[in-house]
């Protein structure tokens, strides 16, 4: 656990267990290996900050990514890709409230990878909130928003 002060506040942040920063390292990886040769656009780690609509707080996505045509120079946009990796002290309406942000601030492509069932739940904006669950050798796509991305789920686990 870290101590955070924002504008005189003093809040507690839950740091993320080994696991965690694992998968999400795995998964850039293999994002990074993809999106840089192909000059699809710009990856992210957690420490990323986006201000996202409606309430405009920040949010930190475990990993995300920006096309090339939408870069800018501040991260004050919405990225395309947004990964959260499910911890301990998520609440399933915390992780159904972020994702619901994330598409209304126009978030393309969700990933919630929950390490405990080794399953990631795909969102995509064109769709509702009901997410497309994928586990094992099925895999993760991007779309039209990574082109030409796919990794099998078990990956990210092993």
């Amino acid at each position: 656990m870290a101590i955070k002060i924002l504008q005189n506040e003093i809040s507690e942040e839950v740091m993320a267990t080994p696991e965690h920063g694992e998968i999400g390292a795995i998964l850039t990886g293999h994002l990074f290996n993809h999106v840089y040769p192909n000059k699809l656009g710009r990856l992210f780690i957690a420490q990323t900050s986006f201000d996202i609509p409606p309430d405009g707080k920040e949010k930190q996505p475990d990993v995300s990514f920006v096309a090339a045509g939408r870069l800018r120079t501040a991260a004050t946009l919405a990225p395309d890709l947004a990964v959260k990796i499910v911890s301990p002290t998520d609440t399933a309406f915390g992780i159904e409230e972020k994702v619901i942000q994330y598409q209304q601030a126009g978030v393309r492509l969700i990933w919630v990878i929950y390490p405990t069932s080794q399953t990631v739940a795909v969102y995509r904006l064109t769709s509702e909130i009901k997410p497309q669950i994928l586990q094992g050798s099925e895999e993760l796509d991007g779309d039209d928003v990574i082109p030409g991305f796919r990794l099998k789920v078990s990956a990210l686990f092993e």
